[in-house]
């Protein structure tokens, strides 16, 4: 069975605490009979669209390419690809699609750092430019939260903060640089090309552990942590901004023309991590690491990014290291020379000491996971999802804040999107392969 890489690593972190228990009176619902499955098997889906006809448009991120399907999913003609016969170049790397004003929608374009801006055909009407060309590459993954315009074609997309990588000085002090935990959401404005910073969310703090070598550089290699207290964030429909704040489980609201608000806290079982149960943590992500590694598969190191390939939650990337060679002192004199060529880059990732988990399981394992539906419900996977074993199960929050319910989805199905009449977008993986499906809560 091939298991969708998008969520390898959720599954992965959900397995580190089994004796999670979620208990409230909340209702778990769970969706009705599949109403479509696609014809068309697709690879890793990165984005779903439904227009308002009901057709859908699927970016089949895993196979370059983008399909419109009928509403019925039985028929669908593919949009863009990487052949020169499209009517739409894809690109070389696999990217998203971004919801726009009306039935328009942005395909976004990383090498040329702008947007493709489809009709409800498909076809490509013009190039717009990014208010911030340097954000772009960020957008292209839902690791860090699925980008989205905001009605007034503003778009909404969470940056990053990048860290200075300065090379040593030879006879001075080295400062190693600072990986920061916190990342703005940015609007941006295509028609005054202003951006500003709407919020700050948390993110997943990463350690940098600096060696010097005998020539006087450094190799910089970064810690991950398995568990980490962060945030996430989602736009729903009337452009408003959902963040919820991963450290007391509630969430910040931002309206379309500015006006903030918070909601109290939602119920959540914290679980205290005792000493014994931080270890237990790491080794078991060392292990599962570890046993990726001896595969050597591409699967890991996606299933570790997340969904695009773009790391942005809990995640553990694939080890890696940056070797900086050094500069001249004051004298001008060249940098000592050594046949040190540094350490062998590590397969495996590095990871935080025990004492540096949190003291309580966080509610949420993984950025870029919290979703919106048509009735501008929140859909957020908590860390307490103790059904995970017989399907995922979402904690829907209405706008004013308030569990509603909980939705379980089938076994073996990862949630791509929403329609309206409460359609639910899901792919199934199977031996043949991934198929997209439709099916609606039951009520």
């Amino acid at each position: 069975m091939t298991i969708h890489p998008a969520r390898i690593t959720v599954a992965f972190l959900l397995a580190l605490s089994p004796t999670l228990i979620a208990q409230s009176p909340i209702p778990v619902r769970e969706l009705g009979a599949i109403e479509a499955i696609s014809t068309e098997r697709v690879g890793f889906v990165n984005g779903v669209r439904e227009l308002a006809d009901g057709r859908v448009l699927v970016n089949d991120a895993g196979r370059r390419r983008l399909l419109l399907f009928d509403e019925a999913l039985s028929s669908m003609h593919v949009v863009a690809d990487t052949s020169s016969a499209a009517g739409t170049r894809y690109g070389p790397r696999a990217t998203t699609i971004i919801s726009f004003t009306g039935d328009s929608t942005l395909l976004v374009d990383g090498v040329g750092r702008a947007f493709l801006v489809l009709d409800p055909s498909g076809a490509t009407t013009r190039v717009m430019a990014a208010p911030r060309p340097n954000d772009v590459t960020g957008m292209m993954g839902s690791g860090l939260g699925a980008a989205a315009s905001d009605g007034k074609g503003r778009l909404i997309y969470r940056s990053m903060i990048m860290p200075t990588f300065k090379a040593p000085v030879v006879g001075k002090p080295y400062t190693p640089p600072v990986i920061a935990d916190s990342a703005p959401l940015i609007r941006a404005d295509f028609e005054t090309r202003a951006a500003d910073t709407i919020a700050w969310v948390r993110v997943a703090r990463i350690k940098v552990n600096t060696m010097f070598l005998p020539n006087g550089g450094v190799t910089l290699t970064p810690v991950f942590s398995p568990l980490s207290i962060i945030d996430d964030w989602t736009v729903l429909p009337d452009g408003s901004v959902a963040i919820l704040r991963g450290s007391d489980y509630h969430l910040d609201w931002i309206d379309s023309n500015g006006t903030r608000a918070s909601s109290p806290r939602l119920p959540f079982d914290w679980k205290r991590l005792s000493d014994d149960g931080k270890v237990a943590v790491i080794d078991s992500a060392r292990k599962a690491l570890e046993g990726q590694a001896k595969l050597g598969s591409n699967a890991a190191s996606a299933a570790a990014l997340g969904p695009g390939g773009h790391g942005g939650g809990s995640t553990i990337p694939s080890g890696h290291s940056m070797t900086i060679m050094p500069i001249g002192g004051d004298d001008g004199a060249p940098p000592p020379q050594s046949a040190n060529k540094g350490p062998m880059l590590p397969v495996v990732a590095e990871l935080v000491e025990p004492s540096d988990l949190p003291d309580y399981y966080p509610p949420i394992l993984q950025s870029g996971e919290m979703r919106a539906d048509f009735n501008g419900n929140v859909w957020i996977l908590p860390a307490t999802t103790a059904q995970a074993g017989r399907g995922l199960v979402y904690d829907i929050v209405n706008r004013q804040g308030v569990l509603v319910e909980r939705v379980r989805l089938p076994l073996g199905r990862a949630l791509e999107g929403f329609g309206h009449d409460g359609a639910v977008y899901m792919t199934s993986h199977g031996s043949d392969g991934a198929r997209l499906e439709k099916a609606r809560v039951q009520r």
